[in-house]
């Protein structure tokens, strides 16, 4: 079987460590990624080949195409640049799926999303209505929530018309014990092509025994060991810093080890500021990015970081406690965690929580305090799902 993987990440990284799991889950088959983000350095599985369209990311309001400068700043891009990008993109996308003629088109998020890359889909799935990839099955991947709209009406009625149009199949990545997609699509029984729940998609730890991890870095086995992440570090930066300010203020009464990984996007300008804070003080690690991070997660003790679809399922992966920031400039991250909050996995912080000298006490609860975790069921399982339907939909043929 083989498959193009369409996935556009513009602001950080979530979407595209996501679609990489489920290509890791079809190592059976030909997989070609392709991504339009800011570039990424990755090792991909044997089986995957990368296609980098021209990089375009947008500003923290979604609103803006910038480009994401080597410092981890971000340029606004010209009207004439953008028109450039777009026409490359375009054409490449196209060139890629007529070379390759797909059994499978995986497009992550659009129509429910990614409106603003239609520009580039749009051709594509009008040239698979013309019979130009015969054999190709057009399928969404969508995570559990979406994020509200202005004109939610407007917005529904646009994604039903796609969908039903031009695509076969919806894989939603969630646990309907957890939420379902009309939680936030009010329309989802209007849909007429196969919607498919898969359970949530999140990696395993490498090692059985998170006391592999801990040698590694030094940390003994009574150590308290906290994890904090940003994920690409593209927004909410100074979570990192506040936290490094708790743990400095929490190391007299209460010795302990912090890793924290900045992700790749921050800005130089507030990694330095974390580096010159942390570096005076030796329990304390600051790295740019954890390619292994399911690995020290599942060592930690305790994880702070915000609350995006991808840490709060690694967290349940691992069963470490987390403390999360949600995201607020939409419903996505509150909804989730709130959801994960009743069921005991994890604790959300507000904003006025995150003074060092609150946050400190915070941490110390929770060290010396630790509530054994609930046994969830919640289905992870969503990878190897996800793989499993695009073969059954290929193989009934």
């Amino acid at each position: 079987m083989r498959i193009v993987h369409y996935c556009q990440h513009v602001l950080g990284m979530g979407h595209f460590f996501r679609s990489l799991e489920i290509d890791k889950a079809l190592s059976e088959h030909e997989v070609t990624l392709i991504t339009g983000g800011a570039p990424l350095s990755m090792e991909y599985p044997e089986h995957v080949q990368v296609v980098e369209l021209p990089a375009l990311s947008m500003d923290e309001n979604f609103g803006t195409f910038v480009h994401t400068e080597p410092d981890g700043s971000k340029r606004a891009l010209s009207e004439q640049e953008v028109t450039a990008i777009k026409a490359q993109r375009a054409t490449m996308l196209t060139e890629t799926l007529i070379a390759l003629q797909p059994d499978i088109f995986l497009v992550e998020l659009f129509p429910f999303g990614r409106k603003q890359f239609s520009f580039e889909l749009m051709p594509v799935l009008e040239l698979a209505q013309q019979n130009t990839f015969p054999y190709m099955y057009t399928v969404c991947s969508v995570r559990d929530i979406l994020v509200e709209k202005a004109n939610q009406q407007q917005f529904e009625e646009r994604v039903i018309s796609i969908l039903n149009t031009y695509f076969d199949a919806v894989l939603v990545h969630t646990d309907p014990a957890v939420i379902t997609l009309g939680a936030t699509f009010s329309r989802i029984n209007d849909i007429t092509i196969p919607v498919y729940d898969t359970g949530y998609i999140t990696p395993r730890p490498q090692f059985t025994h998170p006391d592999i991890t801990r040698k590694l870095l030094a940390i003994a086995p009574e150590q308290p060991f906290i994890l904090g992440s940003i994920g690409s570090g593209s927004v909410h930066p100074e979570i990192m810093e506040e936290l490094a300010a708790a743990s400095i203020n929490l190391s007299s009464n209460l010795p302990h080890s912090l890793l924290i990984s900045t992700g790749p996007f921050m800005s130089q300008e507030y990694q330095s500021r974390i580096r010159n804070l942390c570096t005076p003080h030796a329990h304390i690690t600051v790295t740019d990015f954890l390619p292994d991070f399911i690995n020290y997660l599942s060592a930690a003790d305790l994880s702070v970081s915000m609350a995006g679809y991808n840490t709060t399922m690694n967290l349940l992966a691992v069963n470490t406690y987390g403390l999360v920031y949600p995201f607020d400039q939409n419903r996505e991250q509150r909804l989730r965690s709130t959801n994960l909050q009743q069921l005991g996995a994890l604790q959300i912080l507000e904003q006025e929580a995150m003074a060092p000298e609150i946050l400190s006490k915070q941490l110390e609860h929770c060290l010396t305090n630790p509530s054994p975790l609930p046994q969830h069921k919640v289905d992870l399982d969503g990878a190897a799902e996800s793989a499993r339907l695009l073969e059954r939909l290929v193989s009934s043929e």
